[in-house]
């Protein structure tokens, strides 16, 4: 071979030397870094199996954790209409010695999720009924939860004994 005999030495190894790397980048562009690439993407594979293999369980926890919220917050997406007519239904069947004095305007508070209705009801009666009610209420009305209770004595201006007026403040949320 008379190609490689007008060469020196130091010029052969210089030319060897850029020969292996040229060779080592195309065997890295070719082989590893594919192999690399499939790796990684195995390993999302098999993550997004497991994921996919406990869903069922996932999706069973979100609907127990979304009834819980429902116990605590109320039940979602009812009208104003119906919450009101649902608590006139639940009142008219579970209070004694007491009576509505008045249901004023709804508030309603507007977010891109959700929005929320607060529902303010004055009650009048004695104390115990009210504490009864308002126990009942908690327990078993699940159009809306309660948010406050107050008490005021008020005397109306043509009689001489004082009522206990009761204002609840309810809540519903909707989607």
């Amino acid at each position: 071979m008379t190609f490689f005999d007008k060469y020196s030495f130091k010029q052969k190894n210089y030319g060897l030397i850029v020969l292996s790397v040229l060779l080592i980048a195309v065997t890295y562009k070719r082989a590893i870094s594919i192999t690399i690439e499939k790796r990684s993407y195995s390993n999302e594979l098999s993550t997004k199996l497991t994921k996919a293999e406990t869903a069922f369980d996932a999706v069973r926890n979100k609907q127990i954790m979304l009834s819980n919220l429902n116990r605590h917050l109320g039940e979602e997406n009812n009208s104003v209409e119906q919450v009101q007519q649902d608590f006139l239904n639940f009142f008219a069947k579970n209070s004694k010695g007491l009576k509505v004095m008045q249901i004023h305007e709804v508030l309603n508070y507007k977010h891109p999720d959700f929005e929320i209705n607060t529902h303010k009801i004055v009650l009048a009666g004695g104390y115990l009924n009210s504490i009864k009610f308002i126990y009942d209420l908690e327990q078993e009305f699940n159009a809306a939860k309660i948010l406050n209770v107050s008490y005021k004595l008020w005397k109306e201006p043509n009689q001489e004994s004082q009522t206990l007026h009761t204002t609840l403040l309810i809540q519903n949320f909707l989607r």
